[in-house]
């Protein structure tokens, strides 16, 4: 019997990969878990070899970091609304959706937190908001801060609660309601709503409570501002 001939591997010609035609490929990679993001792998999907990819990205630090960069430039802002609280709160959903629709790369936003231009530009938009709310630059940096952590936090949490098992939340309910009253009895009360931690809803809340407190360092500040100029004239 005629044994049949192991099929020819094609490479890309020379010189026609692009940086963007890389970036492409690491997406659909990093999609299938971050972990398995490497420029070996990347070329394989490409059907080139590693070293082609080396004339765009020395490393794979560099790969990561554009990246990153790339998905943070997909950041959509609203317009603004001449009201700065509204404003801010655009801006925290805005940025929660970016986050949220890219969940593989959460773990490596955390250890690439400035991968290029593009995440100094989504924070120059919320620092602008800050500022203009008339807040000292330790408020500004500190309120924006918390922003973010609160952003990253909350979605990274989501994204640990969407790829648990179906029905997972009722789950949730049932462990913690089965649990003993008179050892738990606040985490029995709260079961049903723990039932739904992380939606939405619960950011809503949660982003309402931080905006309050911006508001009323930004009402001391101004009353702070007033008094000195009324002493000083």
């Amino acid at each position: 019997m005629q044994k049949s001939s192991p099929p020819i591997r094609t490479r890309r010609p020379r010189g026609s990969l692009t940086r963007e035609l890389i970036l492409d490929s690491a997406e659909d990679v990093a999609q299938q878990g971050f972990e398995a993001l490497t420029l070996r792998a990347v070329a394989a999907r490409l059907e080139a070899a590693p070293m082609a990819l080396y004339r765009h990205f020395a490393t794979k630090e560099e790969l990561v970091d554009a990246l990153l960069d790339r998905i943070l430039g997909r950041f959509a802002p609203e317009p603004p609304t001449g009201d700065w609280i509204d404003d801010l709160r655009n801006f925290a959903r805005a940025h929660r959706r970016l986050l949220d629709h890219h969940p593989w790369a959460l773990a490596a936003f955390f250890s690439h937190p400035n991968p290029g231009l593009n995440a100094t530009r989504i924070g120059e938009v919320a620092l602008s908001i800050l500022s203009g709310a008339g807040l000292s630059n330790e408020y500004v940096v500190a309120s924006f801060s918390g922003l973010i952590a609160l952003n990253y936090g909350w979605s990274a949490f989501a994204s640990a609660r969407d790829a648990g098992p179906i029905g997972g939340a009722s789950q949730v309910r049932e462990a913690l309601a089965a649990l003993p009253r008179s050892t738990f009895p606040r985490t029995a009360d709260v079961a049903g709503e723990m039932a739904d931690y992380a939606s939405d809803r619960h950011y809503e809340l949660v982003i309402d409570e931080l905006l309050a407190g911006v508001r009323s360092a930004a009402r001391s500040a101004t009353r702070a501002k007033n008094a000195d100029h009324r002493r000083t004239r």
